[in-house]
């Protein structure tokens, strides 16, 4: 799929390369032929108006004063029947090719020719004027000015010679450019649908488990349709316990598709995170009695911050949960809260099973259980610090762990506690 994607976003890149390139290639072309021909056409109509002025320098002697022209200018002159009278100046033109300038029909104008493969910038002049010298009289009907356009259109030539070469180069580099620009532009779609991929497969996982239970221990209860509540308590009670289980890992799964999503916000405001530890730590302090831990609590006070007082206790009940999980009987759970200069620190120490080294770069992932921390034997979704994380990320803090197998974990949280740290 990230192959055709990658071709098609190159083809796409090539196809608008070329059209802007070939654009702007015209541009140019046109831009410099309409200017090399301008040139030629300013001096035309110069010398068109000293024709008007004084029309029969020709047929004078004194004819050095037109000699300060253009040398490719050709003059040709012709008669009311439409034959050449004579030509001056310039010799770029073959004799037996001055028939095929004859302007029988030709408006006055300046008008590009083709003649013989020779590109030519004709400007025609009616005179319609006689003039007696050599000893005769001259019937001049009309003047032509012939300039040869070879110098412009090997310019040009040359010009478009260049941008093809150009085009052809830049096209090649074009692809392999394109090729390496989307490759590094789809890595991070590839990794993001790659990541959602193993999230939707885990969570299918997850949710298969539960569901494989209640299903099997309803069917048994079919079995024995006369049983009372009692005899069936058993089942009923698996059934419960695994559909809280089924509904806490749609809970997390909807929390973080959306985040993911950005539709969850994070409501910031002032909050007393002294009280919201105190609040968690006195919910778990129970369930901690149970198992024979031991919850100290080291709590600055007052302890003001800006934050979502909501997620922060989330934040809280999770790591606690964590800690009372995997912390064996007669353990101990240390939690400290207080002010580094402009930070709220927050650490969840406990004396539990610990975690393996090569676990710990990945236990925020997403459903990672490690083979002694996430335990099957254990309760959970495998979402709570990714859950955690999130929380931490979304009030611009961090999160980090520490842990040595055997000994127990401790997981610091650093979150700024003003309200410019915390935008």
């Amino acid at each position: 799929m990230f192959r055709k994607t990658r071709i098609r976003l190159v083809t796409l890149n090539v196809i608008v390369f070329v059209l802007l390139l070939n654009g702007l290639g015209g541009a140019l072309y046109a831009s410099m032929q309409y200017r090399l021909y301008a040139q030629v056409d300013a001096e035309l109509k110069q010398i068109g108006k000293r024709l008007l002025f004084d029309p029969f320098p020709f047929f004078r002697a004194e004819k050095r004063r037109m000699l300060d022209v253009d040398r490719r200018m050709v003059f040709l002159l012709w008669d009311d029947r439409g034959e050449l009278i004579r030509k001056e100046y310039g010799d770029s033109i073959d004799p037996a090719e001055l028939l095929k300038f004859r302007p029988d029909g030709v408006a006055d104008g300046i008008e590009t020719l083709t003649v013989d493969g020779q590109t030519y910038r004709v400007y025609t002049l009616s005179i319609d004027k006689r003039v007696f010298a050599e000893g005769r009289v001259w019937k001049v009907k009309r003047i032509q000015m012939v300039v040869n356009l070879e110098p412009e259109e090997k310019m040009l030539n040359t010009l478009l010679y260049v941008l093809g070469i150009g085009g052809v180069v830049s096209i090649v580099i074009a692809v392999f450019a394109g090729l390496f620009l989307a490759k590094r532009a789809l890595i991070p779609i590839q990794l993001s649908w790659e990541k959602q991929q193993r999230f939707i497969a885990d969570a299918s996982h997850e949710l298969r488990t539960p569901l494989s239970v209640i299903l099997v221990h309803l069917e048994r209860l079919f079995r024995n349709p006369d049983h009372t509540i009692e005899q069936e308590s058993e089942n009923i009670w698996v059934s419960i316990q695994e559909t809280k289980r089924l509904n806490k890992l749609v809970s997390d799964l909807l929390t973080l598709a959306r985040s993911d999503s950005n539709e969850l916000q994070i409501m910031k405001q002032h909050v007393r995170m002294d009280e919201l530890a105190w609040k968690a730590v006195q919910s778990f302090q129970q369930l901690a009695e149970l198992k024979e831990i031991d919850v100290q609590a080291n709590i600055e006070q007052p302890l003001d911050m800006c934050g979502d007082g909501e997620r922060l206790y989330q934040l809280l009940v999770i790591l606690l949960d964590n800690a009372l999980k995997y912390t064996k009987e007669k353990g101990t759970i240390k939690v400290t809260c207080r002010r580094d200069n402009h930070w709220v620190t927050m650490v969840v120490a406990d004396t539990g099973i610990g975690i393996a080294k090569e676990d710990l770069p990945f236990i925020f992932d997403r459903f990672y259980r490690g083979d002694k921390m996430r335990s099957r034997k254990m309760e959970g979704t495998g979402l709570g610090l990714s859950i955690a994380k999130w929380i931490v990320d979304a009030h611009g803090g961090r999160i980090r762990v520490e842990s040595e197998e055997g000994a127990g974990s401790s997981f610091t949280v650093m979150l700024p506690s003003r309200v410019k740290d915390a935008g």
